[in-house]
């Protein structure tokens, strides 16, 4: 017997799927934003969900819903479920469906009024979520921590058994979000000693909480604020029982393997380094080199020394790589191929990505490579004299990016060389 064609709903699915794994990043980016825009949530996530790597590590501006705004404090640990097996210290994609529809339930007239904070906004709205998050995320936790196995489960693949340490574990995350958000923007802002009153309210009562809800939280402490680590440590002391440090001790260590791991992996941090947005890339490897040197003297990592090698080596060589690619894409390319002199919003694109490659640059050479950046930057500069006796930049402009890209000596040297 003749097998039934697909449904045509099924083609064009199909075909969608495959036009954009073949897109670039910046088409893959204006379709995820007008899918947004889409009533159809099944529909939109049988388009992308085989594409998640790529977004997580392109990182396009979402709205503001719901479910995305609870789920924000454990982006990092969200996985697809085919990759999730039971203890991970991660969450399967396939549960924050039921998991945000039990919240809602036991938030009740409080959703809406939490909506109406979001309308409008995006997932790069900060003020809106901490504002909104702070209404929100201690009484998910209180929600989750008390729910049964909620109606559709089966529809996740997973057993019903597994529902309560999963629901657990994301509990005892939401409940420290606001402290570990914290923790992740003072990393933003470059602070580098974390608050001891935020760590001791992370690790205060970890005793209780689930193996694996204990493992997310230093896993994303080590993560996402590598310069708090060393307190996580000595925050040992204010744990107040032997179970206590045991559980903190154990999901420090679990927390270190599931960071190792991930840096190990072909997706992931590597992706992020070589796919995410040049203005992001050099705050991800920032925290990258924070987290190697926070290895380094670690005591307690000895027999992970060679694994950190290779990663360390791993995160030079991909450093290296986008920045020689943003180079050549962001200052060469547009300078050499410029049909006359630039205009203002030329020059100013290119004063931003010779910024963001600086920033790159000094956390990146602290991992390794430094005579490499050296040189890079050197031809760069060289570019933007080619470039100025070209014709297509002014003596000024020249001269402000040479500044930017090698620094005022060198600024100074092209202006005296010019006049």
């Amino acid at each position: 017997m003749l097998s039934s064609p697909p449904p045509p709903a099924r083609i064009a699915t199909q075909s969608v799927r495959h036009a954009l794994r073949e897109a670039g990043d910046a088409k893959l980016r204006r379709v995820t934003a007008m899918l947004d825009e889409v009533a159809d949530t099944a529909g939109k996530q049988a388009i992308l969900d085989p594409l998640r790597d790529r977004l997580g590590s392109l990182k396009p501006v979402r709205p503001l819903r719901f479910a995305r705004l609870l789920f924000i404090p454990l982006d990092p640990l969200i996985v697809e479920a085919s990759a999730w097996r039971a203890g991970d210290a991660s969450v399967p994609r396939s549960v924050l469906g039921p998991l945000s529809a039990v919240v809602a339930a036991g938030l009740g007239d409080e959703v809406a009024r939490i909506e109406r904070m979001t309308g409008g906004h995006k997932t790069d709205a900060i003020h809106t979520i901490a504002a909104a998050g702070d209404i929100l995320w201690s009484r998910a936790a209180g929600i989750l921590a008390a729910s049964a196995v909620p109606a559709g489960w089966e529809d996740t693949g997973l057993r019903p058994a597994l529902y309560r340490p999963l629901a657990g574990a994301v509990a005892a995350v939401l409940h420290r979000a606001n402290w570990l958000l914290q923790l992740r923007r003072d990393e933003d802002l470059g602070v580098r000693e974390a608050s001891r009153t935020v760590v001791e309210a992370i690790v205060r009562d970890i005793g209780g909480e689930p193996a694996e809800g204990a493992t997310m939280i230093a896993g994303l402490v080590l993560l996402q604020s590598p310069h708090a680590a060393p307190m996580l440590w000595d925050c040992l002391s204010s744990v107040r029982n032997t179970a206590g440090e045991a559980v903190l001790q154990r999901a420090m260590a679990g927390g270190m393997e599931w960071v190792l791991t991930r840096m190990e992996g072909q997706s992931g941090i590597m992706d992020d380094l070589n796919r995410a947005p040049l203005a992001m890339v050099g705050e991800q490897v920032r925290r990258l080199a924070a987290f190697l040197r926070h290895l380094d003297d670690d005591t307690a990592v000895a027999a992970n020394r060679p694994r950190v090698r290779a990663i360390r080596d791993r995160v030079d060589a991909a450093c290296r790589s986008r920045f020689a690619d943003g180079i050549a894409e962001g200052i060469a390319a547009p300078l050499t191929t410029a049909p006359g002199a630039l205009d203002g919003a030329g020059q100013t694109g290119l004063e931003t990505r010779a910024r963001e490659l600086r920033t790159l640059e000094c956390s990146a050479r602290t991992i390794g490579g430094a005579r490499d950046y050296d040189a890079l930057l050197s031809r760069a500069s060289d570019t933007v004299r080619a470039a100025g006796e070209a014709g297509v930049l002014s003596l000024v402009r020249q001269c402000r990016l040479i500044e930017i890209l090698s620094g005022p000596d060198s600024a100074v040297a092209a202006y005296r060389a010019v006049r």
